[in-house]
């Protein structure tokens, strides 16, 4: 008996190392993506343009959801001219730890995934924002809707976000630590990207990350300044027909996207560009006047003490 024990003993052992290596192999063959999964223990909302998915007890949001998506669905249509021909799948979640667990990262509050159709929302930093909620959920269906018809050779990152923020109220899904807007700074001090920095990934430097997004967003509404809305319908239609990003570029407007960028760095590059270095501090600002007005107030009131307590000592008893 003492020897069928340990057997029985080494066997179990082998059993649960051999499992260990089995799952690691799994792991490292066939990453998984927790964001492309229904949650555990959840719940589908299913309608003609949109699938959710949800934890229990957690049906309006799901609703609100299912009820904003047709209109921006449409809304999306209408901007890009590109059909929205799929359904996606919107994954909400509740809390941050759920987030990050499902892929998210810090300082942002949806990501997309293109690849799967789905899009996953940090619920808990803005259920209680209904414009910001709209927004978001826009800017994230803006990303799988042109990289539906769009190869990701073709659409660079500033284009792929610029057009995201331009088309849902000039929102992305990252916000930033800073609250002062970094663009301004940037161009006053000569350290924006040249636009090939940006066809990737963008930077994970908190600054300049910031400073990628708000570069992306301004370069998108140029365009649509100087050659009209129905321009970045043209460029979208052109890439979506293989053109690569300069061709479609140049065919829309007439002049290389070369030229476009350094009439962007010179349009930004006025007087002006110190007023958004200025609007990009104005909370320090009036931090700074409201502390000043304080001192002198204090100051003010100091002097007119003293001259109170010298009429006291001369009117004494």
């Amino acid at each position: 008996m003492y020897v069928n024990a340990m057997i029985d003993m080494i066997f179990a052992t082998l059993m649960k190392r051999l499992a260990g290596v089995a799952l690691a192999a799994i792991l490292v063959l066939y990453p998984m993506r927790v964001a492309a999964a229904v949650p555990q223990a959840g719940l589908a909302l299913e309608t003609d343009v949109v699938r959710v998915l949800y934890p229990p007890g957690r049906l309006a949001t799901a609703d609100r959801i299912a009820d904003l998506s047709p209109m921006l669905l449409h809304e999306l249509e209408v901007a890009t001219g590109l059909p929205f021909d799929f359904r996606p799948t919107v994954i909400p979640a509740f809390s941050r730890v759920d987030f990050q667990r499902m892929g998210g990262r810090d300082a942002f509050v949806a990501f997309a995934l293109p690849e799967r159709g789905q899009v996953v929302l940090d619920i808990s930093r803005f259920e209680h924002r209904p414009a910001f909620f709209r927004s978001v959920l826009k800017h994230e269906y803006a990303h799988l809707l042109l990289h539906r018809h769009i190869a990701s050779s073709r659409l660079p990152r500033w284009l792929d976000e610029g057009v995201a923020q331009q088309v849902s109220d000039g929102l992305s899904e990252y916000l930033p630590g800073r609250s002062q807007m970094v663009l301004g700074e940037a161009l006053a001090t000569d350290r924006v990207f040249p636009l090939a920095a940006l066809a990737g990934t963008f930077p994970t430097d908190a600054f300049d990350l910031q400073l990628a997004y708000e570069q992306s967003r301004s370069i998108v509404g140029y365009m649509v300044r100087r050659y009209g809305d129905l321009f970045l319908k043209a460029l979208i239609s052109h890439l979506a027909a293989g053109l690569p990003v300069g061709q479609a570029f140049q065919t829309a407007s007439g002049i290389s996207l070369a030229e476009f960028e350094a009439d962007w760095r010179r349009r930004q590059g006025t007087p002006l560009s110190w007023l958004g270095r200025i609007a990009g501090h104005v909370y320090g600002l009036l931090f700074f006047a409201a502390a000043l007005a304080t001192l002198v107030g204090y100051g003010r009131y100091r002097r007119r003490r003293r001259a109170y307590d010298a009429e006291e000592e001369e009117e004494g008893p």
